[in-house]
């Protein structure tokens, strides 16, 4: 009820909510079990719209909720904090909160439950938050076995749900070389806890569903539903960043990337203009005096997942911060203009994207007078040295070091510099990289003053998953309201990318390429087809013809003359009308063929979908008629 009752959220955010909920297992149900599937964007609100449906739940008579707060001790610290302040747990008013429960709590749980049973009216529910590891969902399960959950609603949440919940045999079993039944250990403790639980919808939490969605139709985890989590106006993703404002992207080249084959023995040039943008962002923070909840800025140096790389990368920081610090504090009034000379390039392409930025001597003054003292850079990683909880309002300005524990579902507050040396790896899958996006969010009002450096393949491989994570949204969206289990799985993937680990994925697919001429094998096969296609092809080549105009020789055309075999060309097609008015009514009865034809329409239909924002626009399509 505190989530949904709160200001800041959306009509749509609780419209979104209500319809979620909407999809789970009525409460009035005596059991069952629904399983749904929720997609969002990376840092997009996918916590507030789980803890808006959470308080529906409670309203609705659910006695139950648990959630599965993440693989890592620093997520679900994180959830568990915004779970206690957004839903006023420790007012004491709604909720009992348990926080990965072991048998010794069973008793204290089952008090509760049955004080639940016995209001009717006035029901204060019980939260359960757990780590998403084999013990303690091991210890979970043996507590709901010795409760009293019959007619007790039960809502599970599985945040970041493509991560570890799935089945990582599902492959082997699809490939017949091993048992259906064999499960992985997560996997397993989850199936485990939903069949302790006779009544109870299980809604998988994502940004990246492209696993979840690969699922085979018997896997005990594959959603029969899916919903959206749609962003408010200030949220800024793929497309504003690696689309929209490619200006915010700097290459980090090749030759400052340590690697065997590469020793890189001092701090790379890109690093030191990454932490020079920092400076003057935290400066012009500090002079505008902004508080309240955008009261911190922050950089994250992503380098790679082995920690001693993080341990590098942060020496190189803290004595480039040192030094820089030194020399501005002692020069910045004796020299100024060699100071400024040192910030200006960044400074010039920080305003060229910025309005509002202040002038450079004010930005330098309060570096010394607001920032240096304010800089705190630590490791987050699992090293026992390493910064074990960020608390974010002990200083305003962080450096944060580290690779996985800064990866998916983990929020960096303020984040406005990301340096990611991290190389993009052959064949990566496309939900790990998206995952790695720490700097989308709600950051409108200072997305001129982001900068994201990473290497030119990784911003390609980016670029290319904003028109892939459109396609499956879009697709979710027509999708809306029926069974997942009847939707085809259709993706457009650029071949830089996998869509998820294949271990995970129970469903048989096929990759098709589109470099090149696809030719069918066997559009002639059946006599009705051809008959079918041939009278539609004269019917198009008409109404074309009335259209767009007569039919050229091809070989009158500069590029084509001297063809052999001349063919007739009808120019100035619109590829909306080559899709609309012919590719759509082919009848294609080849199973082989027919796959090929709906990948070469989809394809086809985003290329459509993104002319307005191509950098080299297809403003007409060329079709060989006879």
């Amino acid at each position: 009820r505190e989530a949904y009752n709160s200001r800041a959220m959306s009509a749509t955010a609780k419209q979104e909510a209500q319809r979620i909920l909407g999809r789970c297992l009525p409460p009035t149900e005596p059991e069952g079990r629904e399983t749904g599937l929720v997609v969002g964007y990376v840092q997009s609100g996918k916590t507030m719209s789980f803890e808006t449906v959470i308080s529906l739940a409670r309203d609705n008579e659910y006695g139950v909720v648990i959630v599965f707060a993440g693989t890592k001790k620093n997520l679900r610290e994180q959830s568990e904090d915004r779970l206690t302040k957004d839903l006023g747990i420790e007012d004491g008013d709604n909720w009992y909160h348990f926080s990965n429960p072991a048998r010794a709590e069973t008793s204290q749980i089952e008090d509760k439950i049955q004080a639940w049973k016995k209001k009717p009216t006035k029901k204060k529910a019980i939260l359960i938050t757990v780590l998403k590891q084999v013990d303690h969902l091991d210890n979970l399960e043996r507590v709901l076995r010795k409760l009293s959950l019959d007619r007790v609603p039960v809502l599970i949440i599985d945040d970041e749900s493509d991560q570890a919940s799935l089945n990582t045999n599902a492959a082997k079993i699809r490939a017949g070389r091993v048992d259906p039944d064999t499960r992985s250990s997560t996997y397993d403790r989850i199936v485990a806890i939903r069949a302790s639980v006779s009544h109870h919808s299980f809604l998988q939490y994502t940004a990246t569903p492209q696993a979840n969605l690969l699922l085979a139709q018997t896997d005990l985890l594959n959603a029969s539903c899916a919903e959206l989590v749609t962003p408010g106006d200030t949220y800024v993703g793929g497309r504003a960043f690696f689309k929209e404002n490619p200006g915010l992207i700097i290459d980090i080249p090749a030759r400052e990337v340590p690697s065997k084959d590469n020793d890189v023995s001092a701090p790379p040039k890109s690093l030191l203009s990454a932490l020079r943008y920092f400076l003057l962002v935290c400066a012009q923070h500090a002079v505008t005096k902004v508080r309240g909840k955008d009261r911190n800025r922050s950089m994250m140096v992503h380098p790679a997942m082995q920690t001693g790389t993080h341990k590098v990368y942060k020496e190189w920081v803290d004595n480039s911060l040192r030094t820089l610090t030194t020399r501005v504090e002692r020069q910045h009034l004796k020299a100024p203009g060699e100071i400024a000379e040192r910030f200006q390039l960044e400074y010039d392409s920080l305003r060229r994207t910025y309005s509002d930025l202040r002038p450079l001597s004010e930005l330098i003054e309060s570096m010394v007078n607001d920032v240096f003292g304010e800089m705190n850079c630590v490791e987050v990683n699992g090293t026992p040295d390493a910064e074990k909880k960020v608390h974010w309002k002990s200083t305003p300005y962080w450096i944060l070091v580290g690779g996985a524990k800064l990866d998916r579902g983990y929020t960096v507050e303020g984040l406005a510099i990301t340096y990611m040396p991290r190389p993009l790896g052959s064949s990566p899958a496309a939900d790990t990289l998206q995952q790695r996006a720490r700097f989308f969010g709600y950051k409108k009002d200072y997305q001129g003053l982001c900068r994201v450096f990473v290497q030119s393949e990784v911003r390609e491989a980016f670029a290319n998953y904003v028109d892939h994570e459109e396609f499956v949204r879009s697709a979710l969206i027509n999708n809306r309201g029926k069974s997942l289990k009847d939707w085809r799985r259709d993706f457009i993937l650029h071949q830089l990318l996998k869509p998820t680990r294949p271990n995970v994925i129970g469903l048989g697919s096929r990759r098709i390429n589109f470099d090149g001429w696809m030719v069918p094998d066997a559009l002639h096969r059946e006599n009705d087809a051809v008959e079918a296609n041939r009278a539609l092809l004269d019917r198009v080549e008409q109404q074309w013809k009335k259209t767009y105009g007569p039919a050229r020789n091809a070989s009158d055309l500069p590029q084509l003359k001297g063809a052999k075999a001349p063919t007739l060309l009808i120019e100035g097609i619109p590829l909306k009308a080559v899709l609309d008015d012919f590719m759509l009514n082919l009848e294609v009865r080849d199973p082989t063929d027919a796959e090929e034809h709906s990948a070469m329409l989809i394809g086809l239909s985003l290329i459509h979908i993104s002319e307005p924002t191509r950098r080299t626009p297809i403003s007409y399509a060329v079709f060989c008629l006879k």
